[in-house]
């Protein structure tokens, strides 16, 4: 099987793949919405959004297998801003250092794709590895917010807050791309020659 990196849209066969996703542990332990989603209130959810899904939830794919995703959320058409997010589904599945590549593919599509102007990433303070992802691609901080947030499990958490403006990206993006291997950033470079895929 060819390693190549597959960027896609959403689809309807991803519903539960978002689903045991979201509710891992892993990934729900540094979510500000901490709690179990049901399967009821998920497929609800997921009816409702996916028509608003197109260019906004991307599936990574690693050789044909979905393993994570990107998304851009609030987006405001009329500012052309937004806030981003991302989640590695599948770590087993995933080459090494594509999780830490995952705010670069999604700032790509916001950038590129998208002509964002300007777009925001949160970080809760427990999720250690996305803070130093987030330093070393030097994204700049715009707050600490002294406000817990207030998780499932009741337990108060900080966020470091952090945003990108349109000329902050091409040095973010060329020091990301930096910083990955050089097959990585290879297969990232072909990912985004191409249109998204359905």
């Amino acid at each position: 099987m060819i390693t190549t990196l597959g960027l896609r849209q959403v689809r309807e066969q991803d519903r539960w793949l978002l689903w045991g996703w979201r509710n891992s542990e892993r990934i729900r332990t540094v979510s500000v919405h901490d709690e179990e989603i049901p399967r009821e209130k998920h497929d609800a959810w997921f009816t409702e959004r996916l028509p608003g899904m197109h260019n906004k939830t991307v599936i990574v794919e690693w050789s044909g297998a979905p393993v994570g995703w990107f998304q851009v959320e609030h987006w405001d058409e009329s500012t052309r801003s937004g806030e981003w997010g991302v989640a590695l589904g599948e770590q087993h599945l995933a080459p090494l250092g594509l999780g830490g590549a995952l705010p670069l593919l999604a700032l790509s599509h916001a950038f590129t794709r998208l002509r964002a102007v300007q777009m925001t990433g949160r970080v809760l303070d427990l999720n250690k590895n996305m803070l130093s992802i987030m330093r070393r691609l030097g994204v700049p901080v715009i707050d600490h917010v002294d406000e817990p947030s207030r998780q499932a499990r009741g337990e108060d958490i900080g966020m470091t807050v952090y945003r990108v403006e349109r000329w902050d990206w091409p040095h973010i993006h060329d020091l990301g791309s930096s910083l990955v291997s050089s097959s990585l950033r290879a297969a990232i470079a072909a990912a985004y020659s191409q249109p998204l895929s359905e």
